[in-house]
């Protein structure tokens, strides 16, 4: 066994003592407390992924989005948000993920690129990820995101083909910059009915009784500041606060937003309309590694 197998083998047994007997009330308190210190934040969740709605159009409507029978407002997140939400993340020593969409192709808006540079410049621990089509991707633009060092590309091809664009990236670039462009194909993809919107995919007849680590871990905010509860949220229906009149720790630690967590935490998908109607289930490694609160 080597020392990758046996860790993972160690962090398996602890996490299913902390989901199956009381050690979760000393597993939670600790989290709590190491967040509390790290961030600044009084809840035993923390996320590690903020996805902003930059632009809200995208060139695409693909049979598994909602934009292809319904289409969100369009509009730009102003910049003074965008900067507003980077300095509350700045201000909490932000460390994880942060990505420029919501069912919008973030490519589409110009401001991408000076987005992603003040990102880095003001977090310099964080990781930029773009979710995009790849569509309007060259190798020149690439170059120019990624001399900022730690952004990547993840690209998904709905044509389930690489384009010639893209190719020439793959060809192209050397293996140090290949580090930062992954792509993947639509027929690979565990597919959800996106809370009940996508109606060919349908809806289950009763909420699944299965945990849930969206909204454990990921906070997503619309253009307008609205948080929302997770990424299927396409209507705004569950809007958990405003980040352009609260900071982010304040709307993350906030009741509603807590009690939603708490409840997926157990496996609970009564709690809210959208949970009830998902089809969506975490990885077996991510369900592992849910303890509820």
């Amino acid at each position: 066994m080597t020392s990758k197998d046996f860790r993972r083998a160690a962090l398996d047994s602890y996490y299913y003592l902390a989901r199956t007997t009381a050690v979760r009330h000393v597993h939670n308190e600790l989290r709590r407390r190491s967040h509390r210190w790290r961030y600044g934040v009084d809840s035993s969740f923390m996320f590690r992924s903020v996805e902003l709605e930059i632009n809200s159009m995208c060139n695409r409507r693909c049979s598994y989005c909602p934009n292809i029978s319904t289409q969100r407002p369009v509009g730009y997140m102003t910049e003074s948000l965008f900067r507003k939400i980077i300095a509350d993340l700045a201000e909490m020593n932000f460390d994880g993920n942060v990505s420029y969409h919501f069912y919008g192709e973030p490519m589409l808006d110009k401001r991408l690129l000076g987005f992603v540079e003040y990102t880095v410049k003001q977090l310099p621990k964080c990781r930029p990820l773009i979710y995009s089509n790849g569509d309007f991707l060259t190798l020149d633009i690439f170059h120019d995101y990624i001399k900022w060092g730690r952004t990547t590309f993840c690209i998904t091809q709905h044509d389930n083909c690489i384009p010639p664009n893209l190719q020439e990236i793959l060809n192209e670039a050397n293996a140090q910059e290949q580090d930062h462009i992954s792509v993947r194909f639509a027929d690979n993809i565990d597919m959800m009915n996106r809370s009940g919107l996508i109606k060919w995919m349908g809806v289950p007849r009763e909420p699944l009784e299965v945990p849930c680590d969206a909204p454990l871990a990921t906070m997503v905010i619309a253009m307008n500041g609205n948080v929302v509860l997770c990424c299927n949220d396409y209507f705004e229906t569950e809007v958990l606060g405003n980040v352009a009149t609260h900071s982010l720790r304040q709307v993350w630690c906030s009741e509603p937003f807590e009690r939603f967590r708490i409840a997926l935490s157990r496996g609970d998908r009564t709690a809210s309309k959208l949970c009830a109607s998902c089809d969506s289930t975490p990885s077996e490694s991510h369900l592992r590694r849910i303890v509820a609160q």
